[in-house]
């Protein structure tokens, strides 16, 4: 599996988090639960493609405290964030 897929597994998994319950954005620099996940999507087709910007962008949001991680944290999904951030940048 290319990296490029394994980043879109990760998205994969958290737009159906995103898709699944309420979510708290009011930490977040997004609007909406929605425009997360518009982004999102977005993200993953330029990925697909293999553009490389797209997952700089990726990653830029997996940054502690940046605008993902504030929906879980305010929405008690942290653990599953952890897990995921695993996956975006494994050490």
């Amino acid at each position: 599996m290319t990296r490029g897929e394994q980043l879109c597994e990760v998205i994969d998994d958290l737009v159906h988090i995103l898709r699944t319950g309420e979510h708290d954005t009011a930490w977040s620099s997004y609007r909406s639960v929605g425009d997360a996940i518009t982004e999102l999507e977005h993200l993953k087709e330029r990925i697909r493609q293999g553009d490389p910007e797209a997952e700089k962008r990726l990653r830029e949001l997996f940054l502690p405290t940046g605008a993902l991680e504030e929906i879980a944290v305010s929405s008690g999904w942290a653990g599953t964030w952890v897990e995921l951030t695993k996956r975006v940048d494994p050490q």
